[in-house]
C-alpha cells in the first residue's frame, strides 16, 4: 500500500509541474500594420513624433498597410494604397495623424521648420529685424580704399622704422675730425 501511495503523489506532483509549466504555442503574427512619416532636409531625416521639430516642407509616409489616411490638424489631407507618398506640409505647429486599418498614431504639437534655404527669411520676419545690405558697388569702394590706406599706413611706418635705425648707427658711429 504505500509504494501504490507513493507512486500516486509523484505522478500528481509531476502532473502538477506539467499543468504549470508554459505552454510554446505559436503566436499568430499581429495583423495590424506599420507606418511612420519624416521630412527631410539636405541629407538629414527628421522622424515625426510627439513635441518634435522638424525641418523640410516635404512630408515623407512610408507603411505596409494596404493603405493609409493622413489627416493634419483633424482634417483629412492624404489617402494612398502605396507604401511611399510625400505630401507637402506648410510651416508652423501641427497635430498630424496616421490612420490605416489595425493602425492608428497621431503625434500632436509636431513643429514643421522651413528648409535649410529659407532660415534666413523666415529668421529676420520672425525677429523682426530689417537688416540692411550694402551695395556691392559701395562695398568694392570702401575695400579698395581700406586697401590703399593699409598700404599707405605700412609705408609710413616701415619708413619711418627703417629711418630710426639709420639715424641711430649714423650718430653713434660719427666720428668728428679735428683739424690743426
Amino acid at each position: 500500500m504505500g509504494r501504490t501511495r507513493f507512486n500516486l503523489v509523484l505522478s500528481a506532483l509531476l502532473l502538477l509541474v506539467f499543468l504549470l509549466l508554459p505552454t510554446n504555442t505559436a503566436a499568430a503574427p499581429p495583423s495590424q500594420c506599420l507606418g511612420y512619416a519624416f521630412t527631410e532636409s539636405e541629407n538629414h531625416a527628421f522622424l515625426i513624433q510627439q513635441n518634435s521639430s522638424n525641418f523640410g516642407s516635404s512630408l515623407i509616409i512610408k507603411t505596409d498597410c494596404s493603405s493609409i489616411e493622413l489627416i493634419i490638424d483633424g482634417a483629412t489631407v492624404a489617402r494612398s494604397n502605396n507604401s511611399y507618398f510625400e505630401y507637402q506640409i506648410e510651416e508652423g505647429l501641427h497635430n498630424i495623424t496616421l490612420k490605416a486599418d489595425g493602425f492608428n498614431e497621431t503625434y500632436n504639437y509636431v513643429s514643421i521648420y522651413p528648409d535649410r534655404l529659407n532660415w534666413e527669411f523666415e529668421w529676420r520676419e520672425l525677429n523682426g529685424q530689417d537688416i540692411q545690405f550694402i551695395e556691392l558697388t559701395k562695398a568694392s569702394l570702401q575695400e579698395n580704399w581700406a586697401a590703399f590706406l593699409s598700404v599707405v599706413i605700412a609705408w609710413f611706418l616701415s619708413t619711418y622704422v627703417y629711418w630710426q635705425l639709420v639715424q641711430s648707427y649714423v650718430q653713434r658711429n660719427f666720428i668728428e675730425e679735428v683739424m690743426s
